[in-house]
C-alpha cells in the first residue's frame, strides 16, 4: 500500500482553503446580484429586476462613466511619469539612480489618501492654498484649478500609481538587449528607425501590460474618490458601492451593488485575460541569454540636471508637498493655508481633541492585521507556488489561475462578497461581519496574487535536486521543506511579509466596506475624521501613521540593500 505523502495532503488542504474562499467570494456577489431583498433581508426570489435597476440608474450611470474617464486619465498620468522614470533609471547614467528608485518605492507604499488629503488642502476650491492665490492675485470669482472633479481625481491617482508604472516598465527595459539596437546603428539604421521597428515592438507588451495593470488597480480604487469626490457626489464605483451598503441613504441595498460588482467582474476578468495574453507575448520577445549581458546606458551629459528636475518635480508633487501640508494642517486649530498670520496659530491643541481611545482601538486592529494577514498569505502563497511547481498533480495550472483572480479583480469586489457572505450565508455561530477577522481573511486571499509570483520566482531559482537529495539521505518531505527549501526562501519570503504588512497599515479600499465600529483600522478612521470635516485632527493621525510605517520602511530598505549587494 503507498505511504501517505502527508506534506503535500496539508500543502492540498491549504490550497483548496484558499480556492474556495477566492471562488467563494466571487460566487456569492455574482448569486446575489439575481436574488431580490426587501428592508435589506434576502427573500428567497431570483429575479434580473437587479440588473435592470442597475441600468436604468442615472447614477450608476454616471459613476461608470467617471470610472472609465478617472482610470483612463490616472493610467495615462502614471504612464507619462513612470515611463520616463524608468528608462532613467534603467538605460541611463544618470547619478543618484539608487537614491531614485528608493523614492519610487516609498512613493509605492504612501498611502493614497494621504496624498489625496495633501491635494484638497492644496486645490480645494474654497480652502485651497494654490487657488485662494490665484483668486486673490487675479481678482477671480472661481477658483480656476478646482481639484473636486474627475480630472483632479484621476491626476492624483495617477500620481500614486506612477510607482507601480515605474516598476513594471523597468523590468521590461531591464530584460531587454540593447545590442539588437547596436546592431542597427552599425547597419546604418537612424536612431527614429532603432525605436520604431527594435525599441519599440520589444518594449509595447511591457507598456500594454502596465497599463492594463494600472487600468484595473484604479478601476477599484476608494482612497483617492473618496477623499476628494464623495463629498462632491463626483461617483466612481467603489464610492457607489460604499454608498449603496453603507446605509446612507435608507436601508442597504446589497442586490444592486452586487449587480454592478458582477459586471465589473466580467469587465476586470476581461482585462485580466488580455494581461495574461499581453506577458505570453512579451515572453516571445526575451532575448537576454547570459549574465554576461548588461544594457547599453545611453550618456545624458547636462541633460542629468533636466532628468533630476523631473523626478524632483514627482517627489515634491506627489509627496513632500501633500505631506507637508498635512502635518501643516495637523498644527492649527482650523486649517489656514502657510502665512506669517497663520504661523501665530500653530499649536498642539488639535493633538489634545483626536479620539484617542478609538485611535487606540483602530491602531490595535491595524497591528494584528498587519501581523496575521501577511503571514496568512505567504502560507498560502508558498502551498500555490510548491503544488503548481513541484508537484505532479493534475489541473495544478488551473490553481495558479485560481491565485491570480484576486489580482485581476477589484479588491472592493472581495469585500463586498466577504459582507454578503458574513450577513446572509453563515450562520450566527460563525459571527464574522464586524469582525477583524473578515478584515483578514479577505486581506489575506487578496494578496495571494502577489504572494504566489514572489515564492514563484524563488522557488524556480531552487533546484528540485537539493530536496531530493534530502529525501534520498533520509528526510522525510516535511522534513526536505522545513530544513533546505524554506532557509533558501526565507529572504524572499521575508521581505514579501514586510512589504505585505506596509500594505495592510495603508489599506482602506476593502476595510471601508468591511468595518464596523468594533473592527475600525487606523485608515478608516483617518479617512472618516476628514470626510466628517475634521481636517486637523485626521492630519495629527496621518502623522500616527509614518510613525507607524518608518522603522518598516527602514528594515525593508536594509533588506533590499544587502539583497542587491549579495546578489552584485
Amino acid at each position: 500500500m503507498k505511504q501517505v505523502n502527508w506534506t503535500q495532503a496539508i500543502l492540498i488542504g491549504v490550497v483548496a482553503i484558499f480556492a474556495a474562499i477566492i471562488v467563494a467570494l466571487l460566487g456569492f456577489v455574482v448569486l446575489m446580484s439575481f436574488s431580490k431583498t426587501e428592508a435589506g433581508m434576502l427573500t428567497g426570489v431570483l429575479t434580473l429586476d437587479n440588473y435592470r435597476e442597475l441600468f436604468d440608474d442615472p447614477a450608476v450611470g454616471r459613476a461608470a462613466v467617471n470610472t472609465i474617464l478617472f482610470a483612463g486619465g490616472a493610467v495615462l498620468i502614471a504612464g507619462c511619469i513612470g515611463l520616463p522614470l524608468a528608462w532613467l533609471i534603467e538605460r541611463t547614467d544618470l547619478p543618484g539612480k539608487a537614491l531614485l528608485s528608493t523614492m519610487m518605492t516609498i512613493g509605492l507604499l504612501v498611502p493614497g489618501f494621504f496624498a489625496a488629503m495633501g491635494w484638497v488642502l492644496l486645490l480645494h476650491p474654497r480652502i485651497g492654498m494654490v487657488n485662494q492665490w490665484f483668486m486673490g492675485w487675479f481678482s477671480l470669482s472661481a477658483a480656476p484649478l478646482p481639484i473636486n472633479s474627475v480630472a483632479g481625481m484621476a491626476w492624483v491617482e495617477g500620481l500614486t500609481l506612477a510607482p507601480v508604472f515605474y516598476l513594471m516598465t523597468a523590468s521590461s527595459l531591464r530584460s531587454m538587449d540593447a545590442s539588437l539596437e547596436e546592431a542597427a546603428q552599425m547597419a546604418g539604421a537612424s536612431r527614429f528607425a532603432v525605436m520604431r521597428r527594435i525599441f519599440l515592438p520589444l518594449f509595447t507588451p511591457g507598456i500594454l501590460a502596465a497599463s492594463i495593470f494600472t487600468f484595473t488597480t484604479a478601476l477599484g480604487a476608494f482612497d483617492v474618490p473618496g477623499t476628494i469626490g464623495l463629498s462632491g457626489r463626483i461617483l466612481t464605483f467603489s464610492t457607489l458601492l460604499y454608498i449603496k451598503t453603507s446605509a446612507i441613504e435608507g436601508l442597504p441595498n446589497y442586490s444592486l451593488p452586487a449587480a454592478f460588482g458582477s459586471v465589473m467582474l466580467i469587465f476586470a476578468i476581461g482585462l485580466s485575460l488580455m494581461y495574461v495574453r499581453l506577458l505570453r507575448r512579451a515572453h516571445n520577445f526575451q532575448v537576454v541569454t547570459g549574465k554576461a549581458w548588461r544594457p547599453k546606458l545611453a550618456r545624458l551629459g547636462r541633460l542629468k540636471f533636466a532628468a533630476w528636475a523631473f523626478a524632483g518635480t514627482y517627489a515634491a508633487l506627489a509627496l513632500v508637498v501633500p505631506l507637508l501640508l498635512v502635518g501643516w494642517s495637523a498644527l492649527l486649530p482650523f486649517y489656514q493655508p502657510p502665512s506669517m498670520r497663520a504661523l501665530g496659530s500653530v499649536s498642539l491643541a488639535a493633538f489634545s481633541r483626536v479620539p484617542w481611545q478609538l485611535v487606540l482601538t483602530g491602531l490595535g486592529n491595524s497591528i494584528v492585521i498587519a501581523l496575521i494577514a501577511p503571514t496568512l498569505t505567504l502560507i498560502g502563497s508558498f502551498a500555490f507556488s510548491w503544488i503548481v511547481l513541484r508537484s505532479r498533480l493534475r489541473g495544478r495550472l488551473l490553481l495558479d489561475g485560481v491565485a491570480f483572480l484576486p489580482h485581476a479583480v477589484p479588491g472592493i469586489i472581495f469585500a463586498l462578497g466577504a459582507v454578503l457572505i458574513a450577513l446572509f450565508a453563515l450562520p450566527r455561530a460563525i459571527p464574522l461581519y464586524g469582525s477583524v477577522a473578515i478584515i483578514i481573511i479577505v486581506n489575506s486571499v487578496g494578496w495571494i496574487a502577489f504572494g504566489t509570483r514572489v515564492v514563484n520566482t524563488a522557488l524556480m531559482q531552487i533546484h528540485p535536486e537539493l530536496e531530493e537529495s534530502g529525501l534520498v539521505c533520509g528526510a522525510t518531505p516535511f522534513q526536505s521543506i522545513r530544513k533546505i527549501m524554506l532557509p533558501l526562501l526565507l529572504p524572499a519570503l521575508a521581505g514579501a511579509w514586510i512589504w505585505l504588512a506596509l500594505l495592510a497599515l495603508r489599506e482602506l479600499t476593502r476595510a471601508i466596506i468591511l468595518v464596523t465600529g468594533e473592527n475600525v483600522t487606523l485608515p478608516v478612521i483617518t479617512w472618516s475624521l476628514w470626510n466628517g470635516g475634521q481636517l486637523n485632527l485626521a492630519a495629527v493621525i496621518v502623522l500616527v501613521n509614518v510613525v507607524l510605517f518608518a522603522p518598516l520602511l527602514v528594515i525593508y530598505f536594509r533588506m533590499t540593500e544587502r539583497a542587491r549587494l549579495q546578489g552584485n
